[in-house]
This record gives C-alpha cells, structure tokens and sequence, in this order.
C-alpha cells in the first residue's frame, strides 16, 4: 500500500466555531427510526455509503469488517425471522 500523506488545511477559529455549530444542530435533529420507507434506494447510493464505512480507520488499519447488502425481501424476511 502506498503512503499517502495527510492533506491537511487548517480552518480559522471562526470558521470552526461556525462548522461545529451547524453540526451540533444537525445533530439534536436525528431520531431513532422504527419505521421505514419502501422507496427504493439507488445502488450507487448504497455503494457509495458501504465505500464509505469501509474506509474509516480501525485498529492496525486492518478494516476486519465485511458488508453484505441484500435486496432480495425473501432473504431479508430470514434474516429478521
């Protein structure tokens, strides 16, 4: 694996003030789900959200977890039962 170093761009303490602001507020809006859409969701989306998870850092940079994404109701109804 190549090394790849870290980009980073410092913002201005004003600029963190504002972003930590607007996250905290994003945040106080979540809830905790129990009922859920049956509209479909684009497989590029899903991908791109699986992508996503699997490039956070873990232990030993090992990334141990596996994704399995399931379309199929039959198999998510097995799954749930």
């Amino acid at each position: 694996m190549l090394f790849k170093p870290l980009a980073f761009n410092p913002i201005t303490h004003d600029e963190l003030i504002i972003r930590s602001s607007s996250y905290r507020r994003e945040l106080t809006t979540r809830r905790s789900v129990r009922h859920f859409s049956k509209r479909a969701v684009p497989m590029e989306v899903i991908k791109n959200v699986v992508m996503t998870a699997a490039s956070a850092p873990s232990g030993a940079n090992q990334q141990p977890w596996a994704f399995v994404i399931v379309s199929d109701n039959k198999v998510k109804r097995q799954i749930r039962d």
